[in-house]
């Protein structure tokens, strides 16, 4: 790819997007298990409705960049609920 300029230029953006929301990638976890299944899933806010993953609290945001879904692939470090735990 050229630049305005005429330069060669890499296709590959030169910062990566960081995920902040996931320990590991999705999917790399257990087959058929997602991230609502995981023991370090938790709930923030008043209502309930922030879905985050406790093992990344040092990244959380005050916004949508490190909120996970429940129906997310889960990732190498799923770890069952344990049993009785409502989170």
């Amino acid at each position: 790819m050229k630049s305005l300029f005429g330069e060669d230029i890499s296709d590959i953006p030169a910062r990566q997007r960081q995920d902040h929301a996931h320990a590991a990638k999705p999917g790399t976890g257990p087959a058929g298990k997602t991230c609502g299944d995981c023991q370090h899933q938790i709930d923030t806010g008043h209502d309930r409705k922030y879905k985050k993953c406790r093992l990344l609290k040092h990244w959380w945001t005050h916004g949508p960049g490190s909120d996970i879904r429940c129906k997310d692939e889960a990732c190498k470090l799923f770890e069952k609920k344990a049993a009785g735990k409502t989170e």
